[in-house]
């Protein structure tokens, strides 16, 4: 519908055009007192000849420029190829036409006058032509090569995030292990309460942001989890300023920096671990007191798990993750999206 809506507006323009050129010349003709010298077949022959100047520059497009790179040579070579064929073609036919009816004396200054028009039309409808087409052909490029990079952005998420999902998995088959061993019982609670939250997990690493409501629902549960593994270790605070139902933040954020904390720092019900989530305008801010365990299972776990985590930031929403670490604590600054932004 739009192609023949524009094929239609061309054509109307075009006739336009023609019958203001031929009034126009029939008033710089005529003096005053004389009637007005107007021939009312004088636009569409006009017209016709805008056509033909027309279709002459989109087939030269079609046959050397049409789905390749946009080069200045290529341009040129359209612009000055389809020129030469109007005009030749266009002049020949006019004068062939009126000599043939006999309407004009071919003399040098008329034949002049006719080549000069035909560069003229040329230079108007077919570089009008040339400059729509390639502005045409430029934006569908761009729009093809972003498609292209929101592809490849979406697979280096998905790589990213399936990543994620075994750290998850064998972290707390680790724990699960052990509570199979001390109490069977709490063991199958336990289970139960992780077969919910990695089934949210699966789902909510299928959204490219989910809202910061859902993350602390998440980061709540996970905490009772670890808390039938290690009663009193940790301690949970939460002073938010904003409301977690209109900001959003990439999928499984608050899991990574918890499974951080607890993977890397000693906790004990008598020196637990305290873990603060405040924010700081638009940003979320994890932070922990720093008690870092003498020697770890992984010891470059903790770079790699936040080294994914700020890809996919940086490919989500643009923004990086940082981290501020002191003597006695840790602080991982996590951005969030507004609701409204997003959508």
């Amino acid at each position: 519908m739009k192609k023949h809506t524009t094929k239609l507006l061309n054509i109307l323009a075009v006739l336009g055009l023609t019958h203001l050129v031929v009034f126009y010349t029939a008033m710089a003709q005529t003096s005053g007192g004389e009637p007005l010298n107007y021939h009312p077949d004088g636009p569409f022959w006009l017209a016709l000849q805008c056509f033909l100047a027309q279709w002459i520059t989109y087939r030269s497009y079609k046959h050397l420029v049409k789905g390749q790179l946009i080069s200045i040579n290529a341009i040129a070579q359209v612009y000055f190829s389809s020129a030469a064929l109007f005009i030749a073609l266009n002049s020949s036919l006019v004068l062939g036409l009126e000599w043939t009816i006999g309407i004009e004396y071919l003399d040098i200054r008329h034949i002049a006058l006719t080549i000069i028009l035909s560069v003229l039309l040329h230079l108007l409808l077919g570089g009008t032509l040339l400059a729509a087409l390639l502005f045409n052909e430029v934006r569908q490029q761009q729009l093809a090569h972003i498609q292209t990079q929101n592809q490849l952005a979406n697979s280096q998420i998905s790589a990213l995030q399936q990543q994620l999902d075994p750290h998850f998995l064998f972290n707390n088959l680790n724990v699960l292990s052990v509570l199979i061993q001390q109490d069977p019982d709490e063991a199958d609670d336990f289970l139960d309460a992780f077969c919910s939250l990695y089934r949210y997990m699966l789902e909510a690493h299928k959204n490219r942001l989910i809202s910061l409501e859902k993350e602390l629902e998440f980061a709540d549960s996970y905490l009772h989890l670890l808390a039938k593994r290690f009663p009193k270790a940790f301690t949970f605070e939460l002073a938010l300023t904003l409301d977690p139902k209109q900001v959003q933040l990439v999928p499984g954020a608050l899991q990574l920096a918890l499974e951080n904390i607890v993977k890397h720092n000693q906790a004990s019900q008598a020196q637990p671990v305290r873990i603060t989530i405040t924010n700081q305008g638009e940003r979320l801010l994890v932070t922990n007191d720093l008690r870092p365990k003498s020697h770890t299972t992984h010891p470059d776990s903790l770079n790699l798990g936040l080294n994914n985590l700020n890809e996919r930031c940086t490919m989500l929403v643009n923004q990086s993750i940082s981290i501020e670490k002191t003597a006695e604590t840790f602080s991982l600054s996590l951005p969030l999206v507004d609701l409204a932004v997003s959508c």
